[in-house]
């Protein structure tokens, strides 16, 4: 187990925090974890859900574990452990939010992924939650000839109110891997693209204990020292760090206090971009009705347009992205086929294929 040393940090808040019976809050980001699997024939639909939930929230972290209804070729012991948040049988596609038990109908923070007005009330109960600790973005640096990360992830407390049960979680998540996926509406999709899958954790999957600088806003440090294992894609991979209550005894009581993620561990967008200075993904892809398109915080800030292109070349969407880094579009107009995303920035341009069923 890794230890978590302290540090001196120079804080710059860019929002001024609001006080809590004395205490200093912070904006939440809201950590959203979905159970899915290869043989979830609902999976893909309920992806969608989510999707469309969190479209216009830049405050949100959206990852995957390939459990609760059997496994296949992304299934590992980080999302195994995680089904223990059921409370009891497990199905997909399933979702919680911060890890807290919102939706009366279950007994535990899993909940099953119902319409995205259902979603966007949950989102917004976890929005509403009071926090008094802020986690930076993790800074990360990646070396591909020796497979190895390092970097730091730090952040601070509005108050001492850290406990002996507050634990940081590192994983490592990935993006775009393709493999089967089962699709009632479908049937099976041999390239299915995969996003924002749980690869690994740095830490131990629970977490580690840590203590804060009360001298220094109550600050703390957690060193990166890893190396990325095989078969890991890095270009499409980030750093997600969670800080948490666990309490083994009682899965209603372990809430998220704060996350946050790095950009991607290479911001070149490999074979088939025209420019390596345009960050961007999609998800799902095969689509039935509604795309996410991710970009980076810095590019969306700067302004961009997003096209949707036939594949004749004409275009048949157009929006224009300021300052939000995740849009979601709806196809459900448009004829199934092969199209092609383009996304424009000040600083080059991006391509990728989408298929509409």
């Amino acid at each position: 187990m890794k230890k978590i040393t302290l540090f001196i940090m120079a804080l710059t808040l860019g929002v001024a925090a609001m006080a809590q019976d004395g205490k200093q809050t912070f904006t939440r980001k809201i950590l959203v974890e979905q159970f899915t699997g290869a043989d979830c024939g609902w999976c893909p639909s309920g992806a969608e859900r989510i999707a469309s939930a969190i479209s216009g929230n830049n405050n949100i972290i959206w990852v995957k574990h390939h459990a609760g209804f059997g496994t296949d070729f992304l299934t590992n012991e980080i999302a195994t452990a995680m089904t223990i948040f059921y409370g009891g049988n497990t199905y997909a596609p399933a979702v919680m939010f911060d890890r807290t038990h919102f939706s009366s109908s279950n007994p535990a923070p899993v909940m099953s992924v119902g319409q995205v007005s259902e979603l966007r009330d949950y989102l917004a109960q976890a929005k509403a939650v009071a926090t008094t600790c802020k986690v930076y973005a993790p800074e990360v640096s990646y070396d591909p000839s020796t497979r190895h990360l390092s970097g730091t992830v730090s952040g601070r407390f509005g108050d001492s109110s850290i406990s002996e049960n507050t634990r940081l979680i590192v994983f490592v998540t990935e993006d775009s891997l393709i493999g089967r996926q089962n699709d009632y509406n479908n049937g099976n999709q041999a390239a299915f693209v995969h996003m924002g899958t749980v690869r690994s954790a740095i830490t131990n999957m629970w977490g580690d204990p840590f203590t804060v600088d009360a001298e220094n806003d109550y600050s703390f440090s957690y060193n990166i020292d890893y190396t990325l294992p095989d078969g890991f894609t890095y270009k499409n991979c980030r750093v997600v760090a969670i800080v948490w209550q666990y309490d083994p005894s009682n899965v209603n009581n372990c809430p998220v206090l704060n996350a946050a993620q790095s950009e991607y561990l290479d911001r070149s967008l490999g074979v088939g971009e025209v420019s390596e200075n345009c960050d961007m993904r999609l998800f799902p892809n095969p689509v039935h009705d509604m795309v996410t398109v991710q970009l980076s915080s810095q590019q969306a800030a700067s302004g961009c347009q997003v096209s949707l292109l036939d594949a004749a070349g004409r275009q048949v969407l157009t929006r224009t992205v300021n300052g939000t880094p995740t849009l979601t579009l709806s196809l459900q107009s448009l004829p199934a086929g092969i199209y092609l995303l383009r996304v424009a920035t000040p600083t080059g341009i991006a391509t990728r294929q989408l298929v509409k069923h």
